[in-house]
């Protein structure tokens, strides 16, 4: 089956806001993934200490 020849004309200032919206998007899941990071450190070493000191 033959696939039909399919031009889209992108204008070039919308493709310029679409990657801006894409980089923030990306930008804040990178925010929330190190908040999670740093909260899943302080609750181990937390969970170390007292175990240390239960044991």
């Amino acid at each position: 089956m033959a696939q039909p020849d399919v031009k889209c004309d992108i204008n070039k200032s919308d493709q310029e806001e679409n990657e801006e919206r894409a980089l923030s998007v990306f930008e804040s899941e990178k925010n929330e993934d190190l908040t999670a990071l740093a909260l899943v450190m302080v609750v181990t070493f937390l969970v170390l200490l007292f175990t240390k000191w239960l044991a």
